[in-house]
């Protein structure tokens, strides 16, 4: 299944017509809602916005129908019974995904289409369900607006780190003071691009909130990071990533045309996503930089990938496979030695 946590405008708001903009045209809100995603319909379904604040307790949502609930509270009671109620035996993790700039909304469904298509139905893959935070983005062919879907990125990010508390006292209510059984599944991260500028604000956000969080995620999958290299040095805001992760991937490639683009034009910063982080430490055995410069997209795999070395964790089936077997548990094929 699908689901979806957005800072984006909503057109209509509290109506039976209320949708999310399409076009990106907007800059991002403070407000969250959650939803879910029909793969089949390409439709959007925003769940309705708590009226009171009993709406925001976890603690006995389970004893309550599903669409009785609104907001966040009925997103986890749907996310826990589509992890809970398959075997064991089976796979059924999920993978979150965040999204880099010139992402509107239709981008969004294409993000959702290809997700599937290479982690869900792709048979050795563990990944069943898809969560995307989707934040305001515009989509032209060449990327005019970079600076507005940065500025929007940093409030994203902070908008985000509401998101991650909701996601931390679910955790208290729900578990620890309810006594629910766990689902005993995993959640991993991926983010792409810009997105990292949400991801680190978020970070920075929740220090800032000095809000605790526990290891949240399964594995973490920088892609095409478009961030600065030393972020993870210390005092800056990747340096305590780890905390919400068993351990984190940092895939990287030296022939990525778009940072090299975006560096060039617009932030002059040397790139996580072109050449990995600026220092190894050998003591963070479980943060491990996974260099893809040797890997190609597959024929046929779109304009938006051709020669650019960007997208390559859907438009490459080496590079695919490869994060496959790091869901699986195993380590990169292509990490580099320390």
């Amino acid at each position: 299944m699908n689901f979806f946590i957005t800072n984006r405008e909503i057109i209509n708001p509290g109506k039976p017509d209320e949708h999310i903009r399409e076009d990106g045209r907007e800059h991002s809100g403070d407000n969250l809602r959650f939803g879910s995603y029909d793969l089949a319909s390409k439709t959007f379904t925003l769940f309705p916005e708590p009226q009171s604040a009993a709406d925001n307790i976890y603690e006995d949502i389970k004893n309550k129908p599903a669409e009785s609930l609104s907001g966040s509270a009925r997103f986890f009671r749907m996310v826990y019974d589509s992890l809970s109620n398959v075997p064991a035996s089976q796979p059924n993790d999920v993978l979150f995904f965040i999204h880099g700039f010139n992402t509107d909304l239709d981008g969004v469904r294409g993000a959702f289409r290809t997700l599937n298509k290479r982690y869900v139905d792709n048979p050795g893959s563990p990944i069943k369900h898809i969560i995307i935070f989707t934040w305001p983005g515009r989509h032209p062919l060449i990327p005019h607006h970079y600076f507005d879907d940065k500025k929007d990125a940093i409030r994203s990010g902070e908008a985000f780190a509401r998101a991650i508390d909701k996601v931390v006292r679910f955790f208290k209510e729900f578990f620890l003071v309810s006594r629910n059984p766990l689902c005993k599944r995993n959640i991993n991260l991926m983010v792409h691009s810009m997105g990292h500028r949400v991801l680190k604000h978020m970070m920075l956000q929740l220090n800032k909130d000095d809000t605790s969080v526990p290891e949240l995620f399964n594995e973490v999958l920088l892609m095409a990071a478009d961030i600065e290299y030393d972020i993870f040095e210390p005092d800056e805001a990747f340096n305590n990533l780890i905390r919400m992760g068993q351990r984190i991937h940092v895939y990287f490639h030296h022939k990525d045309v778009v940072l090299d683009i975006s560096k060039f034009t617009k932030n002059f910063s040397n790139r996580l996503g072109r050449y990995g982080r600026k220092k190894i430490d050998g003591g963070l055995i479980d943060i491990i930089d996974a260099e893809v410069t040797k890997t190609k997209d597959d024929p046929g795999s779109g304009l938006e990938s051709d020669a650019l070395n960007h997208w390559y964790y859907y438009t490459s089936t080496d590079v695919v496979n490869d994060v496959i077997n790091v869901l699986n548990h195993k380590k990169s094929g292509y990490a580099v030695k320390k």
